[in-house]
This record gives structure tokens, C-alpha cells and sequence, in this order.
């Protein structure tokens, strides 16, 4: 067939255990790790595929596999129309999203801070759009915090090279991604493992204070380096990285997400994200509520 692109949407399911490295350097993958279920939010999802899709198209000699080849073959050319049309305006509404520090800069402006408000769900969500990091097993995202996937996870030889001293494995469970204290024991790290669902209706935030001081912890331990795993390193350990970086490094939710994803591409599911916004209302207010009282 000659296929050069493959866009994999049940990337890290039960049903689907390709990758990059299966397909080897002369096909582009993209994997969507998503859920056949009616609550799954697979939206969160359609720019960038959309993305993937039309670059493919836009290839010399290009061929995209999917699942249902024959219906992408029908659509491609709808598929490049409609992208062509809604992607100014996407990238106009990127432009006007509010932010407080660049994901380079270390602090934010006082002026900047005082004046952020929590945007909206759906400007948060297209923060996600554009994917500017990688899709690497394993990246570091902040000094000392690496984010990744269950193969970096279960691969000694890579946390060794990384000298990962401690892991918070947010997919843990009998039915997830069962490594658990004992897998590494030859290893002497640390681990913590949290039993999440990647589902929008799961409550994660009832582990962001708890996770969130487990990598403090580990960084502030000499030598610390601690890993951050799910399934994909898109979702949930993610979700539990940007808990972090508001709670402990005082940044705002569009901050930890530029920052993170300037080194990883992710995507929380709706449901994290959503209850990632209510942190950061939560924290905003505190800060001002602060400011306040230094000023009387």
C-alpha cells in the first residue's frame, strides 16, 4: 500500500499496542489514546488530528492508513477544506489567550499575576491545539521531572540511565499499569502509585495535593529525579504534573500547561482539566486573597 502516515485512534487501549517504534523511521505515526465509550471526550482531539491528517495530505506521495482507510481516503479532501477554514480562526483565538509568563520564563510579572483571571474550559482546551513538544517514551518537563508512558515505566535500563530516584505511577492498579514498589526494588527508588481512570468522570483532583507533595518531596531530596507515568504520559500523569507545578512552584494553570507543553505534548481529559480549573480558581483566589491582607 505505501502507507507513510498512520493515525492510530485507540493508541495505548487494550486493542491497540502500536507506536512509533513498531512502525519503525519510514512511517509518521500520531496516536489519540482514546475510549469507545459515550462519556470519552474525544473533541479535545479533532484539531490535532485534523493537523496530523492535513500535513499527511499535504506530503508528496502520501498515503494515511487509519481503520477505516476507505472512509479518510472519501473525506481527506473535506477533511483539508474544513481545516484550511477553521484554522485562522483558531489560531486568532490562541493569540488572545490570556497568559501570565512566558512557558520560558521562571516568574511571572506582578502585573500580569494581579490581572490573572481562569480562563474559560474551552480557551484552556485549545492551549492543546497546537503541539509544540514531543511524543517521546519519556521527556523532562521541568528540572528534575520526567513525564512519560508505561514502556519508560517498565524499563529499567531507561530509568537507570535517567538516575530516577522516585516514580508516582498514576495509572496503578491490577487492571492498569501494575508495577508497584516491589518491580523496582533492585532499582531502590521510591514509588507512589495513584489508581486513576482515564475517564472524565473520575475524580483525580482527590490526589493532586497528595502527589503533588510526593514529587515535591522527591526534589527536594539529594540527587531526586522522579517519574511521572500513566499509560500514554498524556492524560492523567500529566494532569498530576500541572497539579504540582500550581501548588508547590505557585504557577497558574495556563503557565504549567505552556510550560509542560513546550517539552511534551499532552492532553488531559475534560473531566482533569476541569477540575484542574477549579484548583486554579481555588489558588488565585488565595494568592489575592494574600495580597490583600499584606496591603491593610
Amino acid at each position: 500500500m505505501g502507507v507513510t502516515h498512520v493515525l492510530n485512534a485507540a493508541h495505548g487501549t487494550a486493542y491497540s499496542h502500536g507506536g512509533q517504534d513498531f512502525y519503525g523511521a519510514t512511517i509518521d505515526y500520531y496516536g489519540v489514546p482514546a475510549h469507545d465509550l459515550p462519556s470519552f471526550d474525544i473533541s479535545q482531539f479533532f484539531f490535532p488530528a485534523a493537523q496530523f491528517i492535513h500535513k499527511a495530505l499535504n506530503t508528496p506521495g502520501v498515503l494515511l492508513s487509519r481503520e477505516y482507510y476507505f472512509c479518510m481516503k472519501i473525506s481527506s479532501q473535506f477533511f483539508s477544506e474544513k481545516l484550511s477554514l477553521i484554522q485562522p480562526k483558531c489560531v486568532q483565538e490562541r493569540r488572545m489567550m490570556p497568559h501570565t509568563r512566558d512557558s520560558s520564563s521562571p516568574t511571572s510579572s506582578a502585573e500580569s499575576r494581579a490581572s490573572y483571571e481562569t480562563p474559560p474550559l474551552s480557551d484552556l482546551q485549545r492551549l492543546f491545539w497546537f503541539r509544540g513538544g514531543s511524543d517521546n517514551h519519556v521527556d523532562q518537563v521541568w528540572p528534575n521531572i520526567y513525564l512519560g508512558d508505561a514502556w519508560a515505566a517498565r524499563s529499567k535500563t531507561t530509568l537507570q540511565s535517567l538516575n530516577i530516584t522516585h516514580i508516582l505511577n498514576a495509572a496503578d492498579g491490577p487492571y492498569s499499569i501494575n508495577t508497584g514498589a516491589k518491580y523496582y526494588e533492585d532499582l531502590q527508588i521510591e514509588y507512589y502509585g495513584v489508581e486513576a481512570f482515564d475517564d472524565p468522570s473520575f475524580d483525580l483532583s482527590i490526589f493532586f495535593c497528595d502527589a503533588a507533595n510526593f514529587i515535591s518531596k522527591a526534589l527536594n531530596t539529594s540527587g531526586g529525579k522522579v517519574f511521572v507515568h500513566c499509560a500514554m504520559g498524556v492524560s492523567r500523569s500529566a494532569s498530576l504534573v500541572l497539579a504540582f507545578l500550581m501548588i508547590h512552584e505557585n504557577m497558574t494553570l495556563v503557565d504549567a500547561v505552556k510550560t509542560v507543553s513546550a517539552h511534551r505534548n499532552i492532553c488531559p481529559n475534560s473531566g482533569f482539566l476541569s477540575q484542574l480549573r477549579d484548583l486554579d480558581i481555588k489558588l488565585n483566589e488565595e494568592r489575592k486573597g494574600t495580597k490583600e491582607s499584606a496591603t491593610k
